[in-house]
């Protein structure tokens, strides 16, 4: 679905134009799956490298931030990834968008997310450190030859990935290829589609933010790190038992100040949609925060919200049945 060959100046040049403007700056393992089948015409998929380098360039790509790995799909699978996905550094990245080459076969959707699913389980950062695990999958089409793609996205939804799939589909993908994505990503909100590759290059700040405010998976009894500027809020989730049971997240501040939000159905709580919540305060500065949760939520989802200038904190969730 992409392609174009850029000189190292012109990279240089998009870092420092878009460089810290509407930059997320939330831990995220990022895997991007790129179309480059036959039914993409060339200067579309110049448009649409054009278009992840803006996306990646508004990334704060490092170690303690977001990682990102490039994998370009027809009928055959590249992964452009060799170390740790958050080793990678921005301008490492940018070079390899700019290389991708335009694979101009059929599309092997299916292929491609089960050698995503291999590489997270490979190379993604522990689930205890509840790092959000995104991919996102950019295609003008449905699957045509490969294996079946739902199954293999079930399984990155699942146990041990707990991944969330984001896909874009560009053109008129048909009613076959928008089943497809349902499927692929199992909720419509997680599906946009536009009109063009060119329209792709005008939503890239659109696409940023709803993959930076996706909910990292969350163990319970184990100790999460949180820090955040002002303002600025990591959003979490957890599977549900099969019981009724109350979610008690206990809670420390080490800097400054930070807020939680539950709920069981908002993907990202705030204190108007957080109806069952109750706290305390305990010893050494911890706060507890609980919710009940009855049997037929899905998932608990929480959010937790810096006030003070940089914040910083600790929590542990535990799920405790009636």
């Amino acid at each position: 679905m992409f392609s174009i060959s850029l000189l190292f100046v012109c990279v240089s040049t998009l870092i420092g134009h878009v460089h810290g403007a509407n930059q997320c700056e939330a831990f995220i393992d990022l895997t991007l799956i790129i179309d480059s089948s036959n039914s993409v015409p060339e200067n579309d998929f110049e448009q649409g490298k054009n278009a992840l380098l803006d996306l990646v360039s508004r990334l704060n790509v490092g170690t303690d931030k977001a990682g990102v790995a490039v994998l370009n799909f027809a009928s055959t699978v590249s992964l452009s990834a060799n170390t740790d996905v958050y080793e990678f550094d921005r301008t490492e990245l940018l070079q390899q968008i700019a290389a991708l080459p335009r694979l101009a076969t059929n599309t092997a959707t299916g292929e491609a997310l089960a050698l995503a699913k291999t590489y997270c389980e490979n190379r993604c950062r522990q689930t205890a450190r509840a790092v959000p695990r995104v991919f996102v999958i950019f295609t003008d089409g449905h699957s045509n030859t490969g294996r079946p793609p739902i199954p293999i996205a079930n399984e990155i939804r699942s146990s041990p990935i707990e991944g969330t799939i984001f896909a874009v589909g560009i053109g008129n993908i048909g009613a076959d290829g928008n089943q497809e994505l349902l499927g692929i990503t199992d909720d419509a909100n997680y599906i946009m589609n536009i009109n063009s590759y060119l329209d792709l290059a005008r939503v890239t700040n659109a696409i940023t933010e709803k993959m930076c405010e996706f909910p990292a998976f969350v163990l319970p009894d184990t100790t999460v790190e949180f820090a955040a500027p002002s303002n600025s809020s990591r959003y979490y989730k957890m599977r549900t038992v099969k019981k009724n049971a109350f979610f008690e997240i206990e809670f420390k501040d080490q800097e400054g100040q930070a807020v939680v939000y539950t709920s069981t159905t908002s993907k990202k709580p705030t204190s108007y949609t957080s109806k069952s919540m109750t706290s305390r305060s305990g010893n050494n500065g911890k706060k507890t925060f609980t919710t009940f949760v009855s049997a037929d939520a899905k998932n608990f989802y929480f959010s937790v919200k810096g006030m003070a200038r940089m914040n910083k904190s600790q929590f542990i969730v535990r799920v405790r049945p009636l």
